[in-house]
């Protein structure tokens, strides 16, 4: 068993797991066996590539208190605020627990955005259900017509021509200015009638290669118009994810899930 030692206050050793979903990259800190304490400033240091570990999201495992589940999750931002959902991060919360447990297949776990369940295969992909979608609104940006959906956490899902000519920096800016307390933003293209290409602007993290519950999101404000069926295919910069929704209206993302490497770091 890893634990944390400490004595008199003086600084302690984490152990963590760098891990990745098509290269948006966690740092996962299993704090059933540590003592690890959050804060803002902690987890700023820590994602910082220069000086600290560098990652999209901080992951943290603690107990569950419900019998059913795994374990609970949190799941942080590299400003050091806390995010309610994280697709990919759910595929390598249950890659890990797979490593821990390789005779388990199936897990569930439960946080902020509820109970997410999840199935881990031979093949090295992961599915996660990550349930419904609480509402998918009609709204518009300069107007161009997009969708607010609401996954757990917010997005901002608007569909483009070329998004890779779209400057998502300055687009960030002009459709935050809306929302006060940041918001998920998401560009859409569509390629076939089963595929479409997504670049995502993630809240308190910023472009990203890949994200999981921005690619639901896409996907689900597209099926709502009937632009898709229920399954589409999900080109993102860092690789391919599968969006479907199920007959019981739960939203599934099978993607892969890449452990790095294991180390520690002295706080």
């Amino acid at each position: 068993m890893l634990r944390l030692k400490s004595k008199n206050n003086k600084k302690v050793m984490v152990v963590f797991e760098k891990m990745h979903g098509l290269g948006n990259d966690f740092v996962l800190i299993d704090n059933r066996h540590q003592n690890f304490k959050p804060s803002a400033s902690l987890i700023v240091s820590l994602a910082n590539r220069n000086t600290g570990i560098g990652f999209d999201q901080l992951l943290l495992l603690e107990n569950s208190s419900e019998n059913d589940c795994d374990v609970s999750y949190r799941f942080f931002n590299p400003d050091g605020s806390e995010a309610e959902q994280c697709g990919n991060g759910q595929r390598c919360i249950a890659k890990y627990l797979h490593s821990q447990n390789p005779e388990k297949t199936e897990f569930c776990v439960n946080g902020l955005a509820g109970k997410v369940f999840s199935n881990v295969y031979d093949n090295g992909l992961v599915t996660v259900n990550l349930g419904k979608a609480k509402s998918i609104i009609p709204a518009q940006h300069d107007h161009e017509k997009g969708y607010q959906v609401d996954f757990g956490n917010p997005h901002f899902v608007l569909e483009k021509k070329n998004i890779e000519d779209v400057n998502l920096n300055v687009l960030n800016d002009e459709i935050i200015k809306s929302y006060p307390n940041g918001i998920n933003i998401e560009i859409v293209e569509i390629l076939s009638a089963d595929s479409m290409k997504i670049r995502v602007y993630e809240r308190g993290t910023g472009e990203t290669l890949a994200c999981g519950s921005g690619a639901c999101a896409s996907a689900l404000a597209m099926m709502s118009e009937n632009k898709f069926s229920n399954k589409v295919k999900v080109m993102l910069p860092g690789g391919e994810l599968v969006v479907e929704y199920n007959d019981d209206g739960d939203t599934l993302l099978t993607g892969e899930a890449v452990s790095v490497f294991r180390g520690e770091i002295q706080i």
